[in-house]
């Protein structure tokens, strides 16, 4: 069992063989020319703080098409506050834009994934320049605040009330992913582009001659029963190109709350699936190499 966040496993097998881990911005700095001019980055998300019994929290938005057309408007916003940074803004991912300094920020933060629904005293920047970071948070809140109260609109309780930054890093040469990618959120689709990895539909990862190398697919189960099935089937799919070969080994990771589960299945290890009571999918998340 494992606290990371999905995003940091997506990054680690999109960008491989790197001597240490790839922050999110780095990564992301390597699709965008006017950032990759810059020496660091931090991601800026927009988020919305609810306040809770004793504390406040940090919620990532829901309303993505409302955030879409109205980046224009928040990144108008964050010029005003964050004066002599560069900012961009990550269309595939509307919520997200990127920082770009050319100081080096000195603070350590948490992934937005992690801090979110946590009282946010226990997950707040720290390091050297921590209080300046977040005296800019704070700063944020008060101009997305008073933006909101100016906006006759129904729809202003849905709109972002703060920012939440995280992922600090510094410009770096990646190579390109040799991975293939199928996947339907926009944040893996967008950090597979970033990479430079193959993004497909994962019919073509089971049908394609020769089978890839190596290939990251991403289920989302909903509460929708045919989501189950279709995850099932993938699963199914994958098994039976482990047992011929055309794959050395499966890695599952599910995650609930968070939290991420790792299985790893060798063509070894399939002889234990003919006894299998259970779908393919539970099998493979219950059973270890």
């Amino acid at each position: 069992m494992s606290s990371t966040s999905i995003l940091d496993y997506w990054i680690k097998k999109l960008i491989q063989h790197q001597p240490g881990e790839v922050p999110i911005t780095t990564l992301l700095a390597k699709a965008d020319p006017k950032l990759f001019n810059c020496p660091y980055y931090l991601c800026c998300e927009l988020v919305k703080y609810t306040a809770g019994m004793n504390d406040v929290y940090v919620r990532r938005l829901s309303d993505i098409d409302l955030i879409t057309s109205q980046s224009e408007h928040y990144r108008k916003l964050l010029c005003e506050i964050f004066e002599g940074a560069v900012i961009r803004h990550i269309s595939t991912w509307p919520s997200l834009f990127i920082l770009g300094f050319e100081n080096h920020p000195n603070i350590s933060t948490i992934n937005a994934d992690n801090a979110e629904l946590r009282p946010m005293s226990d997950v707040l920047p720290e390091g050297p320049q921590a209080k300046f970071w977040i005296s800019k948070m704070n700063e944020t809140q008060m101009v997305f605040h008073q933006s909101n109260e100016n906006i006759a609109s129904k729809d202003t309780a849905q709109r972002p009330n703060g920012v939440w930054l995280w992922g600090e890093g510094s410009r770096l040469e990646l190579p390109n992913s040799p991975l293939v990618v199928s996947g339907q959120s926009p944040e893996l689709l967008t950090l597979a582009r970033a990479a430079n990895a193959t993004v497909t539909p994962y019919e073509y990862i089971f049908t394609t001659k020769p089978t890839p190398p190596e290939a990251l697919i991403e289920i989302q189960i909903s509460e929708d029963p045919k989501s189950l099935i279709q995850a099932n089937l993938i699963a199914s799919k994958a098994l039976s190109l482990l047992r011929t070969g055309q794959y050395s080994e499966l890695n599952i990771q599910t995650m609930k709350n968070s939290v991420i589960q790792n299985t790893k299945c060798t063509k070894y290890s399939l002889h234990k699936f003919w006894k299998k009571t259970t779908s393919a999918l539970d099998w493979l998340t219950n059973n270890n190499e």
